[in-house]
């Protein structure tokens, strides 16, 4: 008997705390500031010494849900045109082969590309001023109205002959707009934490 009342208890406290909407769930937050455009792609023209703050406070939120914060800077001798180079691309390490890793990634999408409470698009994704998203050979876009497109990198044939990493199948890519990078649009301007303004 008592352990059917323990078991009934359990279920019951379950289904409370599944009921009660999470607080990290920016969707359900009230902006006081309108929605932004969607970014123009802002190629990379300058080289950083340093990661730009927008970018490095939304590597920390996504990285307290789960994953490794992979970096922002990258060399500017290294190859190709790069917004890691300036300092508005995030990389966040998590494994498309891992169901967990896949989950947090795949929760992440859905929350950014959501609509909000006014109807709005890719409401979230657009307040943190990301450019695009590539994961799991496919990219999204914000001047395709994140649409999902089948992704390949230019360093690659064919997906066979191509490395995890270039498939971004061991880590997720977002790069912000200018804006987004600076921690100037509304998401930032709205956190608890306070974001420098350089």
């Amino acid at each position: 008997m008592r352990r059917g009342l323990m078991t009934v208890l359990a279920l019951a406290i379950s289904a409370c705390l599944l009921a009660v909407p999470s607080q990290a769930t920016s969707t359900s937050q009230r902006y006081a500031l309108p929605v932004e455009s969607y970014a123009p792609y802002q190629p990379q023209r300058t080289c950083a010494r340093k990661d730009k703050p927008g970018t490095v406070a939304l590597g920390r939120w996504l990285v307290a849900r789960g994953g490794v914060y992979g970096g922002t800077l990258r060399s500017c001798g290294s190859g190709g045109q790069s917004e890691h180079k300036d300092g508005r691309a995030f990389d966040w390490m998590l494994d498309a082969k891992d169901a967990d890793d896949r989950a947090v990634a795949d929760a992440f999408l859905v929350e950014a590309f959501a609509d909000d409470e006014l109807g709005d698009t890719d409401a979230l994704a657009r307040r943190m001023g990301i450019m695009y998203v590539i994961w799991n050979d496919r990219m999204y876009a914000a001047w395709d109205g994140f649409e999902p497109k089948k992704y390949l990198s230019s360093g690659c044939r064919t997906r066979r002959t191509c490395s995890v990493t270039l498939r971004h199948r061991d880590h997720m890519h977002i790069s912000l707009s200018r804006a987004g990078a600076k921690g100037r649009t509304s998401w930032y301007v709205e956190q608890a934490f306070a974001v420098p303004v350089v």
